[in-house]
């Protein structure tokens, strides 16, 4: 595994599934500014009220391999472990995949994590334990508490000074 941050903003997601996962998954996206697009028969309340405010599109059917043929990245989060893994199996190896339901099939695992300004803090046990990592991720949030986002903007101001000619 190699650990990567990616900017996503405008950047095509696609998420088959309307459950929690799914919302859970996709509200790190939104706020990052991914143009998401969710594909499940059914949607929670959560998931429906960010399409009536048009912050999210969704499509109230099933999923498709066209559906998904041009996105970046790829959430298989349906309650169908088979569903999802044809959606791995009908991506381009050029297409970012998480599959919920088995970190082994899709090439992305979406760790536990958090921010603190600019510091940003991802923790996963290469699906030994997500109980775990998350765990750890509540441990570390209270010893990185908020005012640790002001001293992470000073070292970047610092660092942006030294960097001017």
């Amino acid at each position: 595994m190699f650990p990567l941050f990616i900017r996503m903003k405008g950047k095509k997601v696609v998420i088959a599934g309307g459950g929690q996962i799914a919302y859970r998954r996709l509200l790190p996206l939104l706020d990052e500014g991914a143009c998401i697009t969710v594909i499940s028969p059914k949607a929670i309340d959560a998931i429906v009220h960010l399409a009536e405010q048009k912050r999210i599109t969704w499509h109230a059917r099933s999923i498709e391999p066209s559906d998904y043929a041009d996105a970046f990245f790829i959430i298989a989060a349906t309650n169908d472990p088979n569903v999802n893994e044809q959606i791995a199996t009908y991506a381009s190896p050029k297409q970012l995949v998480n599959v919920a339901s088995n970190h082994l099939i899709g090439n992305v695992h979406v760790p536990a994590f958090f921010s603190r300004g600019k510091l940003q803090i991802a923790i996963t046990t290469g699906g030994a334990s997500p109980a775990f990592a998350k765990q750890i991720k509540k441990q570390l949030e209270q010893q990185f508490d908020e005012s640790i986002a002001q001293h992470v903007e000073e070292l970047y101001k610092q660092r942006k000074q030294r960097k001017e000619p």
